[in-house]
């Protein structure tokens, strides 16, 4: 009698448990927005109406999803560094040590817990009730493989995906060819552009992989990680960020994006269409 007694009471204290953590959710949930690491948001620019980034890209069934062809995609942590955090063995994930995580977390703009183990290709929340802000990407300056220099604010009045790579990535590699795919369409199109930017990496390794590759979109080096990890807070690969025209975030995607959520995304950019969630 005891025991059932001493057990009535445990499921009445979890039940309890779970409707306040229910309560917490239902009253606080909508202030759970992922925003992309290293990024804030800018002052109001005072056109009425204006809306801000949006939440996520569309499905067939009104959720949020990658594409279908690439539901097992990840994302890799960097080699060799300070960690073991190596992701699980769940799909998509990475294991052995080129999937170590290399994030040390601590100070302005480090990569969250959460972005580093992400590993469906799915566009976060960038804002939930934006009330007229913007995330305004920042600018930077990297040179190509030909030692030109490129800024960010080079291609301002286009639509940009910025993705950050490495070569010891499985994902990236995987990515990389259909960017290359989607780079020629855009290049005939010419209101959009894709930055590739090899994060961490001497330039012969890069240029090599390029090459071995016949990748010819716009491949630039952070050898330093001034901007990759400094700027922008990626301590993981895959990342992508697509940049509307004016300069701002439209859509920030942790780990492997499919070719055509990918594209679909550049295209409701062009138009200036709220992704859907957005308030």
């Amino acid at each position: 009698m005891k025991k059932q007694t001493v057990l009535i009471l445990l499921i009445v204290a979890m039940a309890a448990l779970f409707a306040a953590a229910y309560m917490v959710y239902d009253r606080y949930g909508g202030l759970m927005t992922v925003r992309p690491p290293g990024l804030s948001q800018s002052e109001p620019d005072g056109s009425p109406g204006e809306d801000g980034p949006g939440t996520a890209a569309p499905s067939e069934n009104g959720g949020v999803t990658g594409d279908d062809t690439d539901n097992a995609s990840g994302m890799d942590g960097g080699p060799g560094d300070a960690g073991n955090g190596s992701q699980d063995g769940t799909a998509g994930s990475s294991t052995g040590g080129d999937g170590q995580d290399s994030g040390n977390g601590g100070g302005p703009g480090s990569v969250p817990e959460d972005s580093r183990d992400t590993q469906d290709g799915n566009p976060e929340v960038v804002e939930d009730e934006n009330n007229g802000y913007k995330i305004m990407v920042p600018d930077f300056t990297l040179k190509d493989l030909e030692g030109n220099e490129i800024s960010l604010s080079d291609y301002r009045g286009s639509t940009v995906v910025l993705n950050f790579w490495a070569t010891w990535c499985i994902y990236c590699s995987e990515e990389l060819r259909d960017l290359n795919l989607l780079d020629r369409e855009f290049k005939k199109a010419g209101d959009a552009v894709i930055l590739a930017v090899n994060a961490e990496e001497p330039y012969d390794k890069v240029r090599e992989y390029v090459e071995k590759n016949d990748l010819d979109l716009t491949v630039l080096t952070d050898e330093t990680g001034d901007v990759s990890a400094g700027l922008f807070g990626v301590f993981s690969f895959p990342n992508t960020y697509i940049i509307s025209s004016d300069g701002s975030l439209y859509a920030y995607v942790p780990g492997r994006i499919g070719l055509d959520t990918l594209r679909k995304l550049v295209d409701m950019a062009r138009n200036g269409e709220p992704l859907y969630g957005s308030r």
